[in-house]
Protein backbone atom coordinates (compact mmCIF):
# COMPACT_ATOMS: atom_id res chain seq x y z
CA UNK A 1 0.00 0.00 0.00
CA UNK A 2 1.94 2.80 -1.08
CA UNK A 3 1.21 6.04 0.64
CA UNK A 4 1.68 9.56 -0.70
CA UNK A 5 2.69 12.37 1.13
CA UNK A 6 2.13 16.54 0.17
CA UNK A 7 0.99 19.53 0.99
CA UNK A 8 -2.81 20.24 -0.10
CA UNK A 9 -2.83 22.80 -2.58
CA UNK A 10 -6.70 22.77 -3.79
CA UNK A 11 -9.26 23.52 -1.84
CA UNK A 12 -10.98 20.19 -2.93
CA UNK A 13 -9.15 18.29 -0.94
CA UNK A 14 -11.04 19.09 2.19
CA UNK A 15 -13.96 16.89 0.51
CA UNK A 16 -11.77 14.12 1.81
CA UNK A 17 -9.87 15.63 4.87
CA UNK A 18 -12.82 17.10 6.83
CA UNK A 19 -15.18 13.41 6.87
CA UNK A 20 -11.63 11.64 7.69
CA UNK A 21 -11.33 14.34 10.52
CA UNK A 22 -14.59 13.69 11.96
CA UNK A 23 -14.24 9.68 11.72
CA UNK A 24 -10.88 10.00 12.99
CA UNK A 25 -11.99 12.17 16.52
CA UNK A 26 -14.71 9.83 16.52
CA UNK A 27 -12.64 6.76 17.23
CA UNK A 28 -11.76 6.58 20.04
CA UNK A 29 -13.60 9.28 21.32
CA UNK A 30 -12.30 12.44 21.76
CA UNK A 31 -14.33 14.60 23.82
CA UNK A 32 -12.91 18.30 22.29
CA UNK A 33 -14.61 17.03 18.54
CA UNK A 34 -18.40 18.27 19.23
CA UNK A 35 -17.39 21.80 20.36
CA UNK A 36 -14.61 21.89 16.56
CA UNK A 37 -17.36 20.21 14.53
CA UNK A 38 -21.08 20.45 16.43
CA UNK A 39 -24.02 18.42 14.98
CA UNK A 40 -26.75 21.01 15.08
CA UNK A 41 -28.80 18.62 12.70
CA UNK A 42 -27.11 16.43 10.61
CA UNK A 43 -23.55 15.21 10.29
CA UNK A 44 -22.82 15.59 7.06
CA UNK A 45 -24.05 19.39 7.73
CA UNK A 46 -21.41 19.86 10.59
CA UNK A 47 -18.65 18.73 8.28
CA UNK A 48 -19.41 20.49 5.72
CA UNK A 49 -19.88 23.56 7.91
CA UNK A 50 -16.45 22.97 9.48
CA UNK A 51 -15.05 22.58 6.05
CA UNK A 52 -16.26 25.90 4.80
CA UNK A 53 -14.65 27.58 8.30
CA UNK A 54 -11.11 25.43 7.62
CA UNK A 55 -10.88 26.14 3.80
CA UNK A 56 -11.15 30.34 4.91
CA UNK A 57 -8.84 30.01 7.43
CA UNK A 58 -6.32 28.44 5.20
CA UNK A 59 -6.66 30.94 2.49
CA UNK A 60 -6.32 34.35 5.23
CA UNK A 61 -3.46 32.76 6.85
CA UNK A 62 -0.07 32.45 4.75
CA UNK A 63 1.85 30.07 8.11
CA UNK A 64 -1.25 27.61 8.13
CA UNK A 65 -0.09 24.51 5.69
CA UNK A 66 -2.05 21.52 5.44
CA UNK A 67 -0.53 18.27 4.40
CA UNK A 68 -2.38 14.80 3.28
CA UNK A 69 -1.65 11.20 2.99
CA UNK A 70 -3.11 9.89 -0.29
CA UNK A 71 -3.60 5.96 -0.30
CA UNK A 72 -2.15 5.76 -4.19
CA UNK A 73 -3.96 2.98 -4.58
CA UNK A 74 -7.38 4.12 -4.18
CA UNK A 75 -6.61 7.76 -4.50
CA UNK A 76 -8.11 8.40 -1.41
CA UNK A 77 -6.73 10.77 1.64
CA UNK A 78 -6.58 8.82 4.51
CA UNK A 79 -4.76 11.65 6.57
CA UNK A 80 -4.46 14.98 7.31
CA UNK A 81 -2.36 17.32 9.14
CA UNK A 82 -3.12 21.06 10.14
CA UNK A 83 0.89 23.10 10.80
CA UNK A 84 0.77 26.54 11.82
CA UNK A 85 4.50 28.51 11.20
CA UNK A 86 3.95 30.89 14.66
CA UNK A 87 7.12 33.26 13.46
CA UNK A 88 5.27 36.01 15.71
CA UNK A 89 4.11 35.50 18.66
CA UNK A 90 1.79 37.40 21.16
CA UNK A 91 3.22 38.66 24.36
CA UNK A 92 2.56 35.95 27.25
CA UNK A 93 1.92 38.99 29.58
CA UNK A 94 -1.11 40.02 27.45
CA UNK A 95 -4.51 38.19 28.89
CA UNK A 96 -5.98 35.80 26.22
CA UNK A 97 -8.96 37.50 24.41
CA UNK A 98 -12.52 35.43 24.44
CA UNK A 99 -13.15 33.59 21.25
CA UNK A 100 -16.38 33.73 19.90
CA UNK A 101 -17.56 29.83 19.18
CA UNK A 102 -19.34 31.50 16.33
CA UNK A 103 -19.89 28.14 14.76
CA UNK A 104 -22.12 27.04 17.37
CA UNK A 105 -25.79 28.55 18.00
CA UNK A 106 -25.86 31.94 19.24
CA UNK A 107 -27.29 32.03 22.67
CA UNK A 108 -27.00 28.51 23.58
CA UNK A 109 -24.98 26.69 26.55
CA UNK A 110 -23.07 24.94 23.87
CA UNK A 111 -21.82 28.02 22.72
CA UNK A 112 -20.85 29.21 25.92
CA UNK A 113 -19.06 26.54 27.03
CA UNK A 114 -17.34 26.18 23.75
CA UNK A 115 -15.97 29.45 23.82
CA UNK A 116 -14.85 29.05 27.37
CA UNK A 117 -12.98 25.81 26.72
CA UNK A 118 -11.40 27.35 23.68
CA UNK A 119 -10.19 30.57 25.10
CA UNK A 120 -8.69 28.15 27.98
CA UNK A 121 -7.20 25.81 25.41
CA UNK A 122 -5.62 28.94 23.44
CA UNK A 123 -4.48 30.56 26.89
CA UNK A 124 -2.70 27.97 27.72
CA UNK A 125 -0.57 27.19 24.70
CA UNK A 126 0.08 31.53 24.45
CA UNK A 127 1.92 31.63 27.64
CA UNK A 128 3.87 28.48 27.27
CA UNK A 129 5.11 28.74 23.58
CA UNK A 130 5.97 32.31 23.84
CA UNK A 131 8.81 32.21 21.08
CA UNK A 132 8.42 31.39 17.51
CA UNK A 133 7.29 27.90 16.58
CA UNK A 134 5.50 25.41 14.56
CA UNK A 135 2.39 24.11 16.49
CA UNK A 136 0.72 21.10 14.93
CA UNK A 137 -3.06 22.25 15.32
CA UNK A 138 -5.05 19.29 13.85
CA UNK A 139 -3.87 15.73 13.46
CA UNK A 140 -6.07 13.04 12.08
CA UNK A 141 -5.63 9.10 10.45
CA UNK A 142 -8.60 7.13 9.03
CA UNK A 143 -9.65 4.46 11.94
CA UNK A 144 -9.03 1.93 8.88
CA UNK A 145 -5.18 3.26 8.04
CA UNK A 146 -3.79 3.33 11.66
CA UNK A 147 -0.67 1.70 12.24
CA UNK A 148 0.42 2.09 8.90
CA UNK A 149 2.89 5.01 9.13
CA UNK A 150 0.64 7.75 7.82
CA UNK A 151 0.70 9.67 11.45
CA UNK A 152 4.65 9.44 11.51
CA UNK A 153 4.80 10.59 7.53
CA UNK A 154 2.14 13.96 8.32
CA UNK A 155 3.92 14.16 11.76
CA UNK A 156 7.80 14.43 10.41
CA UNK A 157 6.59 17.09 7.54
CA UNK A 158 5.95 19.60 10.16
CA UNK A 159 9.22 18.49 12.07
CA UNK A 160 11.50 18.75 9.06
CA UNK A 161 10.00 21.93 8.40
CA UNK A 162 10.65 22.96 12.23
CA UNK A 163 14.59 21.91 11.69
CA UNK A 164 14.76 23.91 8.66
CA UNK A 165 13.84 26.95 10.18
CA UNK A 166 15.55 26.16 13.35
CA UNK A 167 12.38 26.23 15.40
CA UNK A 168 10.57 24.03 18.13
CA UNK A 169 7.60 22.33 17.53
CA UNK A 170 4.70 21.62 19.50
CA UNK A 171 1.07 19.79 19.93
CA UNK A 172 -2.08 19.94 22.18
CA UNK A 173 -2.81 16.22 22.52
CA UNK A 174 -5.74 14.46 24.24
CA UNK A 175 -4.49 11.98 26.98
CA UNK A 176 -4.58 8.99 25.11
CA UNK A 177 -2.61 10.58 22.20
CA UNK A 178 0.45 10.94 24.60
CA UNK A 179 2.40 7.90 24.12
CA UNK A 180 2.31 8.53 20.22
CA UNK A 181 3.89 12.05 20.15
CA UNK A 182 6.21 10.41 22.27
CA UNK A 183 6.62 8.07 19.53
CA UNK A 184 7.34 11.12 17.47
CA UNK A 185 9.89 12.55 19.23
CA UNK A 186 7.75 15.14 21.48
CA UNK A 187 8.39 15.16 25.01
CA UNK A 188 4.81 15.62 27.72
CA UNK A 189 5.97 18.81 29.59
CA UNK A 190 3.03 20.09 30.71
CA UNK A 191 -0.76 19.81 30.69
CA UNK A 192 -4.13 22.07 31.05
CA UNK A 193 -7.45 20.56 33.15
CA UNK A 194 -9.46 23.69 32.30
CA UNK A 195 -11.29 25.68 34.09
CA UNK A 196 -15.01 25.74 32.95
CA UNK A 197 -16.99 26.67 36.20
CA UNK A 198 -19.62 28.79 35.67
CA UNK A 199 -22.55 30.38 38.48
CA UNK A 200 -25.14 28.37 38.58
CA UNK A 201 -24.25 25.21 36.14
CA UNK A 202 -27.41 23.38 34.52
CA UNK A 203 -27.63 19.77 34.61
CA UNK A 204 -26.21 20.30 30.43
CA UNK A 205 -23.06 22.56 31.57
CA UNK A 206 -22.17 20.25 34.35
CA UNK A 207 -22.61 17.01 32.10
CA UNK A 208 -20.49 19.16 29.30
CA UNK A 209 -17.76 19.59 32.25
CA UNK A 210 -17.79 16.08 33.26
CA UNK A 211 -15.77 15.02 29.99
CA UNK A 212 -12.24 15.00 30.01
CA UNK A 213 -10.76 18.19 28.44
CA UNK A 214 -7.44 17.52 29.94
CA UNK A 215 -4.65 18.83 26.71
CA UNK A 216 -1.29 17.61 27.33
CA UNK A 217 1.70 20.06 25.96
CA UNK A 218 3.89 17.90 23.53
CA UNK A 219 7.00 20.28 22.61
CA UNK A 220 10.11 18.91 20.79
CA UNK A 221 12.83 21.38 20.90
CA UNK A 222 14.56 22.73 18.04
CA UNK A 223 16.84 20.10 15.92
CA UNK A 224 16.08 17.27 18.21
CA UNK A 225 13.70 14.65 19.62
CA UNK A 226 13.19 15.34 23.59
CA UNK A 227 15.39 14.12 25.97
CA UNK A 228 13.99 13.48 29.19
CA UNK A 229 15.94 14.83 31.71
CA UNK A 230 17.67 17.09 29.93
CA UNK A 231 15.19 19.15 27.89
CA UNK A 232 13.19 21.74 29.32
CA UNK A 233 10.78 23.97 28.02
CA UNK A 234 11.98 27.92 28.69
CA UNK A 235 8.72 29.42 29.72
CA UNK A 236 8.50 33.29 29.46
CA UNK A 237 9.46 35.36 32.42
CA UNK A 238 6.76 37.40 34.00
Amino acid sequence: MPLLLQEVKDEKDFDEILPVLYAAFGEPYNSLRKWFIPVHTTVKAAVEDAKARYIKSWKQHAGIHWVKVTDDNSGSIVGAAKWEVCERVSPSNKPQKPIDAYWHIEGTEEKAFAGQLITSLKGFMKDRMARPHIELEQLAVHPDYRKRGVGRLLTNWGIQKADDMGLECCAESVRFAVPIYERYGFGNVDYLDPDLTTSNPSARWKEYEADDSRVFLMWRPAGHDYRAGEDKLPLPTA
